[in-house]
Parts: structure tokens; sequence; C-alpha cells
């Protein structure tokens, strides 16, 4: 399928007349193509990473799988290994020594170098390598393994019939995990090592199935054994001449999606490397290649290039492998806002506005192109950015710096001023009122307090900043602060005043 310029998941402050108007360039989502490498073999709750592991076929790069034990990892590399018809190679990370892939060392006739003698598990011979346990391997076994993942070479000597490396591991612990749910050995897997890894799938267990689901699998014993419904080396054929094509000219846009996803992926929990940027590109071909061929075989039509590159982007995170927080509500916002990015012409203001991850930062921005933004856009950034702002104490904060920059000169729609005015309206009409407090309202009079003295008396640059700002935390006694101190909002409201480029 090809890309178009505008993109189907608008930004959500769009109004219904511009959508309309860009409607004709959105193509409908694509359509689900029914499970032929998952489902067919018993597995439930893979079909949405079926594309994902056919690309991996398809390009050969390196795929990692990881899950609790039990989801039947091993199974399903070694049902592909069989049915491609390829020498397969298990080896178990956590036992096996590095004799055992290399075969046993012995000085040629010379006594110049050394050679190896093949054994039945040595590695030279192997189309396909698993990699099972990689995360309970020892860190010297770790660092003889990365060549293989990395190149295809043990001891510098390329391992030419090699086509496919393949690992799985148990979920790393996590910084926040209870001890009591974390699989005792299995270490983070060194980032440089989880870096090579172009697919990194975390695969659903029991816990993850709905009910039907989970009914189907534990009736599925008594099945016997299930074979695949189409010839899979064929389908990999055709997926590596499509890979190939799009290859050869790959879209320009995906270039620009990935410019813009690395930095909010980042502000994600996901710091990306640059070897990670270009291995998305090469990644979200090779998906879109799965799905060209998974759609043809299912008669549906060609499928869209935004689901490809989601789907690249979420299962080709290194930092699944080693202990990183993952936010997939984060990581989907990020991919849509670069996605959206991407779809826009390049003197769209709101190009820029994308680019930019906050809300807040962004309406700043805003104010700051407010003659070339639409009335009706501006007012839907105001609203999602005060929006996105839980505490009240905060949305107060920012409603007030908002009307303190656009109050001269800034025409409006009555449902923006509507939006500031009341967030902001108690802390523009400074009033002294008394308070009868106990607790927690005494608390929060106590630190409002405490915060006020710290300002200077007289003249002094800052002197209107602080001004607003005493107004501020007047207007939210006794009980507007919620979970956040007197002195939170004083810093955050500081911050805000010079993002907005308020002068003092």
């Amino acid at each position: 399928g090809r890309m178009s310029r505008r993109t189907k998941n608008k930004p959500a402050s769009l109004p219904p007349d511009r959508r309309a108007a860009v409607e004709a360039k959105v193509q409908a989502p694509s359509p689900v193509a029914p499970s032929i490498l998952t489902r067919p073999l018993g597995l439930e709750g893979w079909a949405k990473l079926e594309p994902v592991v056919l690309a991996a076929l398809i390009s050969g790069d390196p795929l990692l799988l990881i899950g609790k034990h039990g989801t039947a990892k091993s199974f399903l590399l070694e049902r592909l290994a069989e049915a491609l018809g390829l020498s397969f190679r298990f080896y178990n990370a956590s036992l096996v020594n590095y004799d055992d892939l290399v075969g046993i060392p012995v000085p040629d006739e010379s006594q110049t170098y050394l050679r190896y003698i093949s054994t039945p598990s040595s590695i030279w011979d192997a189309e396909v390598v698993f990699i099972d346990e990689i995360s309970r391997a020892r860190p010297e076994l770790q660092n003889k393994l990365f060549p293989i993942i990395h190149e295809r070479r043990v001891q510098g000597v390329p391992l030419d019939k090699l086509q496919y490396r393949w690992s799985a591991m148990n979920p790393p612990p996590g910084p926040d995990e209870d001890d009591g749910m974390v699989y005792h050995g299995a270490e983070p897997l060194d980032p440089a090592l989880a870096d090579r890894f172009a697919f990194i799938l975390e695969v659903p267990g029991w816990n993850e199935l709905d009910e039907s689901s989970k009914r189907l699998v534990l009736l599925d014993q008594f099945r016997g054994r299930h074979e695949f419904p189409v010839p899979v080396p064929e389908l990999v054929a055709r997926g590596k001449q499509v890979f190939a094509a799009l290859s050869a000219y790959p879209p320009a846009q995906l270039a620009d999606y990935l410019i813009g996803l690395l930095p909010l992926a980042a502000k994600a929990g996901h710091e990306l490397s640059t070897r990670r940027a270009t291995t998305l590109l090469r990644s979200i071909l090779a998906v879109q290649a799965a799905r060209t061929v998974l759609a043809k075989a299912a008669n549906l039509p060609a499928p869209e290039w935004e689901d490809a590159a989601w789907l690249a982007f979420r299962h080709g995170l290194p930092g699944s492998a080693h202990g990183a927080k993952t936010d997939a509500a984060a990581l989907l916002a990020a991919h849509r806002q670069a996605w959206r990015l991407c779809g826009l012409e390049a003197g769209d203001p709101w190009r820029r506005l994308l680019a930019v991850a906050g809300p807040a930062e962004r309406l700043a921005l805003a104010c700051d192109l407010a003659e070339s933004i639409d009335k009706s856009e501006f007012a839907g950034l105001i609203t999602n950015a005060l929006a996105s702002q839980k505490e009240r104490s905060l949305r107060s904060a920012l409603a007030l710096v908002t009307y303190l920059r656009l109050r001269d000169g800034t025409d409006l729609p009555a449902i923006a001023v509507e939006t500031l005015a009341a967030e902001a309206q108690r802390a523009l009409s400074p009033a002294a009122p008394t308070h009868n407090v106990y607790g927690s309202q005494l608390e929060a009079c106590r630190q409002v307090s405490m915060v006020c003295a710290t300002f200077p008396e007289g003249e002094y640059p800052e002197k209107t900043r602080d001004q607003h700002c005493r107004n501020l935390l007047h207007s939210l006694l006794p009980d507007g602060f919620g979970e956040i101190k007197a002195e939170q909002v004083r810093e955050q409201f500081n911050v805000w005043w010079n993002t907005f480029r308020l002068s003092c």
C-alpha cells in the first residue's frame, strides 16, 4: 500500500470541518489477516505477533522472544525451523559450554593455530541457531554469543550456512517488581547485546488470554499434531521478494517518521540508538512485506504502512530485554504523534507543534504561532493542555500563565475563553478570605504561608511573577492542592512562566 500525505490519526484537537477536509485522503484501517502461523499450531493470543514473526523469517534478522515459562516460545521456533526444512541447533545458554558450540579445539599439525573437531551439536553446519535462556548465560558466554547474533561469526570465522539467529528468555526483573514475581537467575540482557536483536517480542502468557482462548488452549492437548495451513517456505520466499522491492525504494516519509519518533520514544522511557533507528527502518519494511503476503494469502486489500510502523516500533525495543519500564499507552501516543508529523506538509505549523512532546509545551509554542493556527484548533490545544494536568492546582497554574500570555490581542473562541476563565478566575480576582481549617487543610495553609514568606519585599525584577504566584496559591486554599505541595506549584508555575515567555 502507498503512503498518503495525511494520516488517519489526526491530532485530537482538529475540529470536524478540517477533519472532513482531509477525510478523502484517509484510508480505512488495514483488515486483519487470519492466523496461519500460530493459531493453527494451537497457540492462542499470538495472532497480532504473526507479521513480526514472519518479518524475522523474511529479513533473517535476529529474533528474541520474551515470555514466562510455559508460553510455547521454543515450540513455535522449533516448528518453524522444521517447516522450513533447515538444520536446527538448540542451545540452553544456562547450561551450554562454548566448546559445545564450536567443537573440540585441537592444534593443527604445524602447531601454529587451532582447528575445531565438529560434533553433532556444534554450530558450523547449522542453518538455524536457537539460544534459549539467553539471559541466564554467564557474562563471558554472552560476550562470545555476541558475534554469532550480530554478524554470524565465531572467532572471526563466518558461519556461511547460518540463516536465522533466534533466542528466548524469561521477563527480566523490573525496577519496581516484587521479589516473588522475579525469575531468579534471569538477569537483564546486556544492552549492547539486546540492541542486536531486530525483533523483540513479548509473548502472551495465561493472564493475557481471554476466556475463550484459555478454553481452546486447554482442549488443544487432545487434538494431536497440527500443521501449518500454507507452505511456510513459499510464504517466506514471496515475502523476501516483496521485501527486496520495498528496500529498493523505501518510502521517504519513513525517515521523517523515525526522525520524529526517537525523541518521543525517549520521553516514553526508551532511548534508542542510531543503530536501532536504522534497524527500525529495515524492520518496518520487513513487517510491511510480511503483512502484504499475509493479506494476499487471505484475499485482503494491501495493508497500510502505519500499522507496519507501529508493529516494528512496539516489537523492536531493546529495553524490553533489560528491564526498562514499558508504558504501552505512552509508546502508542509517541508513535501516533510521529506518524502525524511525517504526514504533514513542510510548511504546516502543526509540523512544529507535533514535534513538541508535552501538551503544555506545545501550547506555549502555539502561542508563538497563533496567527498561523486556526482558532478552533488553538482552542483544542488549550483544552488538551489543561486536561493533561490531573491535579487542580497545576491545572489552575497552567490556565493562569496561558491567560496572561494571550490576554493582549489574541482572538479566541468562546469555548477557550470559558475554559481558561473557569480555571484561572479565582487567581485573577485576588481576595483574602478567612478559612476555618483543620488537618490537611491547615497544613496547606501553613505551606502557602511559608512559600509566600520567601517572596522579597519592595521592587525587584520578578515581582510581577511572584505577585501572580501569590494570588494563585491563595486561590487554591483551603483544599485545592490535592497531592501537590505549595512549593511544587510555585516551582511549576515559574517553569511555565519562562516556557510561555512571560515578562516580569
